[in-house]
């Protein structure tokens, strides 16, 4: 019920907040194209779909996958077109990592692994914000990604228990962002952000297959895994100052 009610926030919570903006006193940069750089942390979490994922075999092994701390960073460009409306833009490396804990009842057996998979994204988010003080701003946007997946990736377990192999399920896939976050302007040293972003793509990134090897050197397969990919970031960006330029009458 928790997952349901935050997904539906960032999914569909932002929409009020946009129509706010709209109405509001609003400060926007008109004509002004700025360039950034952003970090973005992904959060290891259980909700939006994220896991972790628990597979079993009874009387036999089982492994549970779960997402790790991944990161994403890339550069950022900003338009205003209007006064109240801008549209970002850019290109952005990811990598969602994940670990498998897996253990059998032959011997008592366990062990762990982990992977990377490492995705290319190119974005475009409508953007509107809002003044709360002479440099601080509020932001909120909604958008979509093209996001490009590198290759299939493969690992062991430590113990060489857990055999892993996880095929990409397609090689480009697009995904739903919606952002909220602060932003503090200066005119000399640039823009600082601060936010938050849920990146929830359209289909499955993975089908991931798991075997155990146990006693013997028999081995048990699991059924495909197909993982959706879903991640929930702190963002953290600075633009350079715009060449703002006022308008001739």
């Amino acid at each position: 019920m928790l997952e349901l009610k935050l997904n539906s926030f960032f999914k569909f919570g932002l929409t009020p907040c946009l129509i706010i903006c709209l109405t509001t006193n609003i400060i926007a940069q008109q004509g002004i194209t700025t360039i950034g750089l952003q970090v973005k942390p992904i959060i290891p979490i259980s909700y939006f779909g994220a896991g972790p994922i628990s597979v079993s075999i009874e009387d036999t092994a089982s492994i549970d996958v779960s997402s790790k701390l991944g990161y994403c960073f890339g550069m950022v460009i900003r338009h205003g077109f209007t006064k109240s409306f801008s549209i970002e833009t850019g290109i952005n490396y990811t990598e969602r990592n994940y670990n498998l804990i897996g253990s059998s009842n032959f011997e008592n057996s366990q062990d762990n692994a982990d992977f990377g998979f490492v995705s290319y994204e190119i974005p475009v988010q409508g953007l509107i914000y809002i003044r709360l003080d002479k440099q601080l701003y509020m932001n909120a946007s909604v958008g979509l990604g093209i996001n490009f997946y590198a290759s299939d990736v493969a690992s062991k377990g430590e113990n060489f228990f857990i055999d892993h192999y996880s095929e990409r399920a397609r090689w480009v896939n697009f995904s739903f962002h919606s952002n909220l976050g602060l932003e503090y302007r200066t005119k000399e040293k640039g823009y600082f952000y601060l936010g938050a972003s849920l990146n929830t793509p359209f289909n499955e990134i993975t089908a991931t297959r798991l075997k155990y090897y146990y006693e013997n050197n028999n081995s048990v397969n699991f059924d495909p895994i197909f993982l959706n990919g879903n991640y929930l970031t702190l963002d953290l960006r600075y633009f350079l100052p715009a060449n703002e330029k006022k308008k001739k009458d």
